[in-house]
């Protein structure tokens, strides 16, 4: 009885091991694989239509999963958006994960953080004395977004892509605004990788 035990535990070692040894195998064989294009530059088109020159860089890591961002955006011309507020520039940092690894169509999920350089416009009018004021202040908000978005790479070195980021934003405490407010960028862009 004691050798059969003995016979039935070496089995079970030496398909636990055997498959150890595959599974070994097939990790090292896709660690070999390396992203040929892992910086990215793309333009954010949409922010054209608020009068914006927004940029981006990502640069993804070696296994293809996960990314750092870094975009940049300028106004133009400002003008007031849902709050009164006109935005100057924005710069934010990010990260990226990548689900499905890199690919022609990518899924990512991300979080996303901004600083943002604003002008705060309150208006005050009086009835009774037929007054008008407006008083403008310039403030620095912050803002955290989570961002989803597809990726299309139809060569190897051009991508379009389409992200909507979700989160909040919130005021300077010297804002006589409501502090924290939701807020949301959808946004279609171009790029090339190298």
């Amino acid at each position: 009885m004691k050798n059969i035990n003995l016979i039935f535990i070496a089995l079970l070692m030496s398909s636990s091991v055997a498959t150890f040894g595959q599974y070994n195998q097939f990790n090292e064989t896709n660690n070999t694989n390396t992203i040929e294009n892992d910086n990215n530059f793309s333009i954010m088109l949409s922010d054209v239509l608020v009068r914006r020159v927004s940029l981006e860089y990502e640069h993804v890591l070696a296994d293809g999963r996960m990314s750092f961002n870094v975009p940049v955006s300028i106004t133009l011309s400002p003008f007031g958006d849902l709050w009164s507020d006109e935005v100057h520039w924005w710069v934010g940092m990010g990260i990226k994960f990548y689900p499905t690894g890199q690919g022609v169509l990518r899924y990512f999920l991300g979080a996303e953080f901004r600083l943002i350089s604003i002008s705060e416009n309150n208006y005050w009018s009086s009835y009774y004395n037929e007054t008008e004021s407006t008083t403008s202040k310039k403030y620095l908000n912050t803002a955290f977004l989570i961002n989803n978005g597809l990726i299309y790479s139809p060569t190897t070195n051009f991508f379009v892509s389409a992200n909507i980021g979700i989160g909040f934003l919130s005021r300077s405490r010297d804002s006589q605004n409501e502090m924290l407010v939701p807020y949301a960028t959808p946004s279609f862009r171009i790029g090339f990788k190298f």
